[in-house]
């Protein structure tokens, strides 16, 4: 008997390492001034008790010209009111440098975008689009939406996120 679970418990760990960012994971990671910016944002959006979950920070930079880009960061703030409870938010960021060159990343807008009961975003895979008559910008994101019968953390119910950003503030555009 131990001897048929010991193939079931190996696939278990290695699908638990892959998850937890193990050898098979590329993402690179956040360059050390958006995480600073980050950081800033935890600080304001939490309470007294939450705090951020850094490693479950994801980055995109989305290129909407030929002179500009956005990134994009999907962070989490954990703990409210010393509870179990989690918000996802969104924040783009203009990629930038400072006089002396360094790089600098300016905030344009941050939004809740998911949380307990509600929607998660488990890998950050968001597309973008201009109106060049408008300058709006359009970004879709797959989430995960929590269903009736989904337990709060598990949502089960794929989605796409539709935001604008307009004269540099973001909305959600209900279906």
């Amino acid at each position: 008997m131990k001897i048929a679970l010991l193939p079931a418990a190996l696939a278990l760990c290695c699908a638990f390492a892959h998850a937890e960012g193990g050898p098979d994971v590329t993402a690179d990671a956040p360059p050390k001034e958006l995480v600073t910016q980050v950081d800033h944002l935890v600080a304001l959006l939490r309470d007294g008790f939450a705090t951020g979950y850094p490693e479950a920070t994801m980055t995109q930079t989305l290129t909407l010209s030929k002179y500009e880009q956005v990134t994009l960061a999907v962070f989490t703030v954990e703990g409210f009111d010393k509870g179990n409870s989690y918000n996802q938010y969104l924040a783009v960021f203009e990629p930038d440098a400072t006089e002396e060159g360094d790089a600098h990343y300016r905030l344009i807008d941050v939004m809740q975008i998911g949380g307990d009961n509600f929607r998660a975003i488990q890998e950050l895979n968001a597309s973008a689009s201009r109106d060049e008559q408008t300058r709006t910008v359009t970004f879709n994101i797959p989430a995960m939406a929590n269903s009736v019968d989904d337990s709060p953390n598990f949502p089960s119910q794929p989605v796409v996120i539709a935001l604008t950003l307009e004269h540099d503030r973001l909305a959600e555009v209900k279906p």
